[in-house]
């Protein structure tokens, strides 16, 4: 015996249901559980279509879901990952469809080859300089009139060469060196299309920072500090511009001679310097931070010390104060021996 039809619904009744707004659609997106889940959802139709291209949801949902580690960019190409990380296909497949030779980058003006710098959203940061004398320090020997820079995506094959930093910026600060390079991150209110490099150098009076946006397609200073505010100019040998860690936007630099924290806000474009009790300790000359962030999402900076006259075997931890605003508000945690 056939069942009877279901009865019609009442138009009126059917008015009176609650009805899924743009915002409710989005969190059910952002709780699909892989990105191919979302790029069927989003053909699907156009009003899917729109939430999810939107600016604003493909920020909280790479959050939630970060994309898959596939490797390291490296001088000598890229590593992908190897079994039995759960990447290792995907990564296999990524290296054999990318180019990290790095041969559809027209050349630089020396015969020296594109070298990494930085990578970010899938874009690589190249230089090119002329080779250096064996006997002396690469970034104690190589200026910055020198420093060609490239931006390119090995998986597509594109790339912007950038225009080298102008004379009238590079003659306002003389002898600049020892150049630290790397792409700032994306804002919240910038179109990920777009992208920042950051230049920071130095000589024995200033640390100077360039940028480059892509958007007006030059550089300028947004920012500068002189050595007097570390209390000292610096010495002919020990440098530290290039040697940084970053999180959530700031970069940080030991200054090994005067033991001191350099922070730099990328989104502000703001120098400090952190005020702690580091002078207590020595800091090893490698001068390269390690910033993590704690549980509670406050950063922490670990580095190398030499607190007992043991060589550099100690590990310092400070951690910004909870609840400041304020860029020099660090305090000391405890020595890790």
């Amino acid at each position: 015996m056939a069942l009877p039809a279901p009865p019609i619904p009442d138009p009126q009744a059917l008015g009176s249901l609650p009805t899924l707004t743009d915002e409710l659609f989005e969190e059910i997106f952002l709780r699909l559980p892989t990105a191919a889940d979302v790029a069927r959802a989003s053909a699907a139709c156009a009003s899917f279509r729109r939430i999810i291209t939107a600016r604003s949801f493909l920020r909280r949902f790479r959050a939630i879901h970060p994309p898959p580690l596939l490797g390291f960019a490296a001088y000598e190409g890229f590593h992908p990952a190897q079994p039995p990380h759960p990447s290792a296909p995907l990564a296999r497949a990524f290296a054999d469809a990318a180019d990290f030779s790095y041969s559809f980058v027209p050349p630089g003006r020396w015969p020296t080859p594109w070298r990494p710098r930085d990578v970010l959203q899938g874009r690589v940061l190249l230089e090119c300089t002329p080779d250096c004398d064996p006997g002396f320090e690469y970034y104690a020997t190589v200026l910055l009139r020198d420093l060609d820079l490239a931006v390119c995506d090995p998986l597509s094959r594109r790339y912007s060469l950038l225009p080298r930093i102008p004379k009238t910026l590079r003659g306002q600060h003389k002898h600049l060196i020892d150049f630290g390079l790397f792409f700032a991150p994306t804002g919240e209110d910038e179109d990920e299309t777009s992208f920042r490099v950051v230049c920071v150098a130095c000589n024995k009076t200033m640390v100077v920072v360039f940028e480059f946006t892509s958007i007006t397609g030059q550089w300028h200073i947004p920012a500068y500090l002189s050595c007097s505010s570390l209390g000292t100019v610096m010495p002919d040998s020990r440098y530290s511009c290039s040697c940084h860690d970053h999180e959530q936007g700031r970069f940080y630099w030991m200054v090994p001679w005067r033991n001191k924290l350099l922070v730099l806000d990328v989104f502000s474009m703001e120098i400090s310097i952190v005020n702690n009790n580091l002078a207590n300790y020595r800091v090893h000359d490698s001068g390269k931070p390690l910033i993590v962030l704690g549980r509670d999402r406050t950063p922490e900076v670990f580095f190398l010390a030499d607190c007992f006259g043991d060589g550099p075997t100690d590990i310092i931890r400070i951690t910004k104060e909870n609840g400041s605003a304020s860029s020099d508000a660090w305090q000391f945690e405890n020595v890790i021996m």
